[in-house]
């Protein structure tokens, strides 16, 4: 191990990217402040899609540019029904010293036109070169109100069953999310986002879609507390989606996110 390996894993004890602390890899959702509460494919199982019935997406990034922090992840979402849904993701994140990965399954059901409740289970494992592997089972709650054409209010209620890594001595995030949507007109969609992680103060999100064309999206978001922002790009092309956002930190360098997805 070099010494610049032992000064990051140091600069990571203090910034806490991992321990599965980073919310969405979504590169839509990154360019909107992280938001994930609200579209489909981020992080709330009651998100459903609109005009597909199946969608598979993959996004990848390598937070802050750094060698060995290689994140992605790839997931499926099936509207096997009009108002029921299947989805299925995994993740990894970390080198060949220490690496954790995610893996998913979410249900969706959405009640009429006013109401989507998802739930989704994630079974967590952290391997550290000398240690024992670690798994944990962690179980989270979505909802989606449509209040109508131009307002959406999502919940999402992360890890409500308190899981913990190595016993109880590694907790793992329990979050509460609470987003709003607002459409004032066809080419814009406003967002705001209410963050809690348990072991942090709350955060606030926000973010900015633009349509300047029908297969182009321009997005900016920013969060509070800590205090960052991001920007991003989304063309749409005969059924592909590709995503790129950037984000900024307050002490480390910045972080660049790919997707890409395809509908069908």
């Amino acid at each position: 191990m070099n010494w610049k390996f032992i000064s990051l894993i140091m600069l990571l004890s203090v910034t806490s990217p991992a321990a599965f602390e980073v919310q969405t890899l979504n590169a839509s959702a990154v360019a909107l402040g992280s938001i994930a509460s609200l579209y489909a494919g981020s992080s709330n199982p009651a998100c459903f899609l609109t005009d597909e019935t199946l969608y598979l997406r993959v996004d990848y990034t390598r937070l802050f540019g750094l060698t060995g922090l290689d994140y992605y992840q790839a997931k499926g979402l099936w509207k096997f029904r009009e108002q029921r849904q299947l989805g299925i993701g995994f993740k990894n994140f970390g080198n060949r010293i220490y690496q954790e990965k995610t893996l998913g399954i979410c249900y969706g059901h959405q009640l009429k036109n006013l109401l989507a409740l998802g739930l989704s289970v994630q079974l967590y494992n952290v391997a550290i070169t000398g240690c024992q592997n670690s798994t944990a089972l962690g179980l989270s709650l979505g909802s989606v109100w449509d209040l109508d054409d131009d307002i959406q209010v999502g919940m999402l209620l992360q890890n409500v069953n308190s899981p913990a890594i190595y016993g109880q001595y590694d907790p793992l995030p329990e979050c509460f999310l609470l987003g709003i949507r607002y459409t004032p007109v066809s080419k814009i969609d406003l967002c705001g986002e209410l963050f809690k992680d348990t072991e942090f103060p709350f955060s606030f999100r926000m973010g900015t879609i633009i349509r300047p064309l029908p297969f182009v999206e321009l997005k900016l978001g920013a969060q509070l507390n800590p205090d960052r922002y991001a920007g991003g790009i989304s063309l749409y092309l005969k059924g592909i989606y590709l995503d790129f956002a950037y984000q900024h930190h307050q002490v480390l360098p910045y972080t660049l996110y790919y997707g890409i997805g395809y509908g069908f």
